[in-house]
């Protein structure tokens, strides 16, 4: 399935590859995607790999729930991106496939 979404500065799907957690509203919760070979997917930045959400956001444990429960069960993911201020991806919206 293939997703055309105009609203969104980038959108991408994989396997979840790696998880970082930090604090402080400082992206907080980093996911980065692979392909099917391993190799790390970018999103709507050319500088990162991962994509962030915030604790203090809207949904914040339902989006940290649902790629956590991805990652431990390898299914693919879409996640849809914006760019913030500082051009990392911020999660606005993912689909568990």
């Amino acid at each position: 399935m293939s997703f055309s979404v105009y609203a969104w500065d980038g959108n991408i799907r994989g396997i979840v590859k790696s998880i970082d957690v930090t604090d402080n509203n400082n992206y907080d919760f980093r996911v980065t995607l692979q392909d099917s070979s391993g190799v790390s997917k970018k999103s709507c930045s050319q500088t990162v790999t991962w994509s962030y959400i915030n604790e203090s956001d809207s949904n914040y444990s339902t989006y940290v729930s649902l790629l956590l429960a991805a990652k431990m069960a390898k299914n693919d993911v879409t996640i849809f991106t914006t760019k913030d201020s500082k051009g990392y991806c911020k999660i606005g919206y993912v689909v568990l496939h």
